[in-house]
C-alpha cells in the first residue's frame, strides 16, 4: 500500500499593537492605508487565479486525464482496461512477464480491449518512479510498450541496485533508441511531476494495491482480469 501523507496548519492569532499616547490617530490611519494597499493586492492575485492565471514554481494539482497514460489498442474497443502498475511490483512484473503475453495476444491484438497503464508508484519503492521516467522519456521515441516490457523482464536486475537510472540508459541503447536524447529526458526529471501526480490521483481514487485492473468502475486483481474482461465484452452486447 502507498503512504499517505497529511498536513497539518497552524492557526496563528495576531496581538493588535498598543499605540502610543498622542500619535494614535496617526498610527490607526496607516494601519488602515495598509490594509487597503494588502486587500487590492491579494483581490489581485485571486481575480488572476480565476481566469486561469498561475504563481510561478506552483505545480499543477490537477489530477491526470486518462489520455494523458499510455495505451494500446483500438480506440474504439468495446472494453478499456485501466491498469495502475509499478514497475518496481513484483506482482505487477509477474502480471507482466507471465499473464500480460496471453492477454495481448487475445484481448489487445483482436480488438475486444484497448488497455492504459496508469503509474503508481509506491512510496517502498524507491526505484519506482525512475523507471515510470524511463518508460516514458521511452514514449517519447514511440517505445513505451517496449520499454515497459523490458523494464518488467529484468526487474530482479534494477530493482535493488543504485544504478538503476543508468541501466535504464543502458535498455534504450538495447531498444535502439537515441540514448543522447534519452538521457536527456531522464536527467531533467521531465515527467516526474507527472508520475507523482499520476500516484496521488490513484490514491484519490482509492486504489492501494497494484497490480489493480479497472473495467467499467469495477476493479479486478490479475488472477480474475479475465472474468471482468469477458462479463464487459457480453453486456456490450
Amino acid at each position: 500500500m502507498s503512504d499517505k501523507r497529511t498536513t497539518s496548519t497552524r492557526s496563528q492569532r495576531g496581538r493588535a499593537a498598543q499605540p502610543r499616547r498622542g500619535n494614535s490617530r496617526g498610527l490607526i490611519y496607516g494601519i488602515l492605508a495598509i490594509i487597503v494597499i494588502v486587500g487590492i493586492a491579494l483581490g489581485g492575485v485571486a481575480l488572476l487565479g480565476g481566469r486561469g492565471g498561475s504563481t510561478t514554481g506552483q505545480a499543477s494539482t490537477a489530477a491526470p486525464t486518462l489520455d494523458s497514460f499510455p495505451s494500446r489498442g483500438q480506440a474504439g474497443a468495446p472494453v478499456t482496461v485501466i491498469e495502475y502498475g509499478d514497475f518496481q511490483c513484483p506482482a505487477c512484473g509477474y502480471f507482466a512477464t507471465t499473464l500480460e503475453p496471453a492477454f495481448v495476444k487475445d484481448y489487445i491484438d483482436t480488438g475486444k480491449v484497448k488497455q492504459i497503464f496508469h503509474d503508481f508508484p509506491l512510496s517502498q519503492h524507491p526505484n519506482a518512479v525512475p523507471a515510470a521516467e524511463a518508460a516514458r522519456c521511452a514514449a517519447d521515441q514511440n517505445a513505451f510498450w517496449p520499454m515497459h516490457d523490458l523494464i518488467y523482464n529484468r526487474q530482479s536486475e534494477w530493482s535493488d541496485s543504485t544504478q538503476a537510472v543508468s541501466m535504464f540508459a543502458g535498455y534504450a541503447e538495447q531498444l535502439k533508441l537515441d540514448r543522447s536524447a534519452f538521457e536527456q529526458c531522464q536527467n531533467s526529471h521531465k515527467y516526474r511531476a507527472a508520475v507523482q501526480q499520476a500516484g496521488q490521483a490513484a490514491s484519490s481514487a482509492g486504489i492501494n494495491e497494484t497490480p489493480t485492473f479497472v473495467i467499467d468502475g469495477k476493479r479486478f486483481s490479475f488472477n480474475d482480469l479475465r472474468g471482468g474482461i469477458e462479463a464487459a465484452l457480453a453486456a456490450k452486447k
